[in-house]
């Protein structure tokens, strides 16, 4: 087995499509089937079989993936150092974090570092912490910006910043006037909040469980974005990262309230245990942590 079937073979296990996987990666779907098919033939076994609307791994698939990850992430490590020795900073950066940091965090600190290294290629995925967390200790990026605590033997977190989230209202709610509230203020009032499962969510059920109040939203939506713009038009109330509503606030758009005893959310950096930082990512980290203060 070679390099560009590994490759492929990961390619197709990510998009669950020969289709999909071919468009990605710039080849033709029979090119890719026959990389596949070289590679089930020098194993002896079926990689994938079909299940309606994807391809799915195999047991043999599974294995197979598992190291292939880790032995493609070697190779770009390497690739990485051997690019740096030129002096010109080359390979590829990939990172997963949440919708908050994609929109409100990481923009200027890439803008920077695109900048500085434009020979870098960059790819970010969008997910929620814990799919973060999975990404990583699956070698399928090369770290993560979560929501911390997050545990697992072989994560390494490194606090970056405390994030402070605060509620939200237009100006003339009977709140506006407030500087400080309680949270069990806030509840007497229609609340919108993000869907379950995301940590925003799971952060705002832990506050009301600690001041033994009962949660009940009027909506469940999907975006801070969304929420903003509901409460700016009157439907409720929102608790929100304070970062994600500066533009709103100082153009008279929306209030804030800070929230008496709600704890703030420590943010940071998630990587593999056993994954040694290469080049690009320990500049991309230097930078990130240069960049970042207290949001």
């Amino acid at each position: 087995m070679d390099f560009y079937q590994l490759r492929s073979f990961c390619e197709i296990a990510r998009q669950g499509s020969f289709t999909r996987a071919a468009d990605k990666l710039f080849l033709t779907q029979p090119a890719l089937s026959l990389q596949v098919k070289a590679l089930e033939e020098e194993l002896g076994e079926a990689l994938f079989e079909r299940v309606p609307n994807r391809l799915r791994l195999t047991v043999a698939g599974e294995l197979l993936y598992s190291h292939a990850q880790v032995v493609l992430a070697r190779l770009e490590m390497a690739r990485g150092e051997i690019n740096a020795l030129r002096q010109e900073l080359r390979g590829r950066l990939v990172m997963a974090t949440s919708d908050t940091n994609c929109t409100y965090v990481l923009p200027g600190v890439l803008q920077a570092f695109r900048e500085q290294h434009p020979q870098v290629e960059i790819e970010i995925r969008n997910k929620m912490s814990p799919e973060v967390a999975r990404l990583v200790l699956d070698h399928e990026v090369d770290l993560g910006l979560v929501t911390l605590p997050v545990k697992h033997r072989d994560l390494v977190a490194t606090e970056l910043f405390a994030r402070q989230d605060v509620v939200i209202c237009p100006p003339g709610h009977p709140l506006a006037a407030k500087k400080k509230v309680r949270l069990q203020e806030v509840l007497k009032y229609p609340l919108l909040a993000l869907e379950q499962g995301s940590t925003s969510r799971r952060f705002l059920e832990e506050a009301c469980r600690q001041e033994q109040l009962e949660l009940h939203t009027t909506m469940d939506l999907g975006s801070i974005e969304v929420l903003k713009r509901f409460v700016e038009i009157g439907m409720g109330l929102a608790l929100v990262p304070q970062v994600a509503v500066a533009v709103e606030v100082e153009a008279g758009r929306l209030q804030t309230l800070e929230v008496r005893g709600l704890a703030r959310r420590a943010v940071g950096l998630v990587e593999h245990r056993g994954r040694r930082r290469s080049p690009v990512v320990a500049a991309f980290v230097a930078l990130l942590k240069e960049r970042v203060g207290e949001v």
